[in-house]
């Protein structure tokens, strides 16, 4: 029997005596009805110039559509009107919430996703106050599911069937399907849990994994309701085999991508690098979008997040920005096409958020400072390494270590007096827990924080930032970056730069450097991925409160500088 069948006999069993997870209901709004009731990863696809036999070549700076319908003939084009054209959600108890923000050493996170129903509701992760918020075709909340049973949700999507959320940030994450009143109803182990980004539901109510921003699906719920586990490397829009594929970011000119639909290819190209391409969903009349990521390293990383549109042929008919720098917090899945055909991101600002609805238009200008860019230059070592050098597997054997430790903690470890210290989420109560906690401005080795666990009585990190308690053990962004480095001194996110040099190209990152935001976040690099980055970070996002290695969209890195270790062997 499968590991899926066995968690779904269980759960079925159970949900006859299941508590109701806690719903707060509008109470102007009580007649709202509810809906009626694997193989291994391939390596990361990436796309290569040379293999197109259709070459496209942009004009310096901007996206431009030969021929496009005009700004205003778009804007009339799709569905009947649905959603508002903007939505405002306080931050606050009736809206959104936000972590991490005006805190030194912190990476500042709020929601992590938003969806549409299918009867044209607007579903809101608002992962930082750990629940769903639920509004209404007109902008008004209705809902709000409180889920104290998850850790962290990562994606949501809501079918007929119910609410799916994935629960990225468990120590084992997890697919958790609610009723549209808030009662869990199963949950769904993963088998590939690292590389899950995202959740999916297609035309038919299956409900996918998204694995490496869209690399692959794995289906976990059949339309018919069944766990299954296929694997598959391709959407299926009305019948249609579409895939995308982002340029080879470890390449020097990484400037164009490819969309495959039904075999036949589509260039992709941009004036910088194409970091992300990524299927947004279907548009009308057999079309369908297309969320892009162009980056460009000028002082920082400077990210263009765009929605491209095209026809039933794979026409390009109309470009939308998202202005990535613009957001007060990031927000991963914060694009959504709606019921009407139109395309609605999330946009959020220090005192509310608001939900609006993109305009496409035939151009748009460019963002960025310089021109299109020539291909990357590799980088070189600005002075030569000292004769004792640390070498790259050094660091990333530490690294390993640190993410890949398994201790048993007592109840005085989870939960024992500490004054000042803020339970990391992912910690219940006495028991086994992989990786070192997170602990704001802690730098315990991995060694330090063993020996203070049971039988020792020091406490498993500390998420409040008020201040640093001697009581709690662990490590926060740049104490795993320092240990990783090897340094027997903390350097902080503002500091680095007194060991490490900043690099002028992403494409020559390797195992080992860092993307770091000063006064904010930093993250070691391990490879390149579909659509981003893999990391080992201690952080706080979406409640992992851990050491984790996870994938980072390069929009979650606007703003970061690469780094490379003064000293590193290589």
């Amino acid at each position: 029997m499968s590991r899926r069948t066995a968690a779904l006999l269980v759960l079925l069993m159970a949900i006859g005596c299941s508590e109701v997870t806690p719903v707060k209901e509008n109470p102007g709004d009580a007649g709202l009805q509810a809906p009626p009731s694997t193989a291994p990863l391939k390596d990361v696809q990436t796309f290569s110039p040379a293999a197109s036999a259709e070459p496209v070549s942009p004009s310096p700076g901007q996206a431009e559509l030969p021929g496009a319908p005009a700004p205003a003939a778009l804007d009339r084009r799709g569905a009947a009107p649905g959603f508002p054209a903007s939505c405002v959600l306080p931050r606050g108890e009736k809206g959104v919430t936000y972590a991490g923000t005006d805190v030194d050493e912190m990476d500042a996170w709020g929601p992590a996703a938003v969806t549409f129903g299918p009867d044209g509701h607007l579903w809101v992760a608002d992962t930082a106050a750990h629940r769903i918020l639920e509004l209404d075709a007109r902008c008004r909340l209705v809902r709000t599911i409180e889920l104290p049973s998850m850790v962290g949700v990562t994606d949501l999507t809501v079918t007929a069937s119910g609410v799916h959320v994935l629960d990225g940030a468990a120590q084992d994450p997890v697919v958790a399907v609610f009723s549209r009143e808030g009662r869990e109803l199963m949950r769904i182990p993963l088998d590939k849990p690292d590389s899950a980004t995202g959740l999916i539901a297609d035309a038919r109510g299956a409900i996918h994994v998204e694995h490496g921003f869209g690399d692959a699906l794995e289906e976990v719920i059949d339309e018919a309701g069944w766990i299954t586990g296929r694997l598959r490397y391709h959407h299926e829009l009305d019948g249609r085999s579409l895939r995308a594929l982002p340029a080879d970011m470890s390449a020097a000119d990484a400037s164009t991508g490819a969309l495959v639909l039904d075999g036949r290819t589509i260039p992709v190209a941009v004036g910088h690098r194409l970091g992300g391409l990524r299927i947004l969903g279907a548009a009308p009349a057999g079309g369908f979008y297309v969320l892009a990521e162009e980056v460009a390293l000028e002082e920082i990383l400077v990210v263009d997040r765009t929605v491209r549109r095209y026809d039933s042929s794979g026409r390009l008919t109309g470009l939308a920005r998202v202005p990535v720098d613009e957001q007060y917090v990031h927000v991963e899945h914060g694009v959504a096409v709606g019921p009407d055909g139109h395309v609605y991101a999330l946009l959020t600002r220090e005192d509310h958020a608001e939900l609006v609805r993109l305009a496409f238009a035939d151009k748009l200008a460019s963002i960025f400072d310089k021109a299109a860019s020539a291909p990357e230059a590799e980088d070189v070592t600005p002075v030569a390494p000292p004769v004792t050098c640390v070498s790259r597997a050094t660091i990333m054997s530490t690294g390993w270590a640190i993410r890949d430790n398994s201790k048993y903690l007592s109840s005085t470890n989870t939960d024992g007096a500490c004054s000042g210290r803020g339970k990391p989420r992912y910690i219940g109560g006495a028991g086994t827990y992989r990786s070192v906690a997170y602990d704001w401005g802690g730098f315990s080795s991995r060694s330090q924080y063993n020996a203070a666990m049971s039988p020792g009585t020091g406490k498993a990190g500390d998420v409040n930032t008020a201040g640093v308690e001697s009581c709690s053990y662990g490590l926060d962004c740049s104490g795993f970056v320092s240990r990783a480095w090897q340094k027997t001194t903390k350097y902080g996110t503002a500091t680095l730069s007194q060991v490490s040099w900043q690099m002028s190209s992403t494409s020559s990152l390797r195992e080992g450097d860092v993307m770091n935001k000063s006064g904010s976040h930093v993250v070691l690099f391990v490879s390149f991925a579909t659509g981003g980055i893999w990391t080992l970070e201690a952080t706080t996002t979406n409640s992992y409160d851990r050491v984790v290695y996870i994938t980072r969209s390069w929009s979650a890195l606007s703003g970061y500088v690469p780094r490379r270790l003064t000293g590193v062997c290589s």
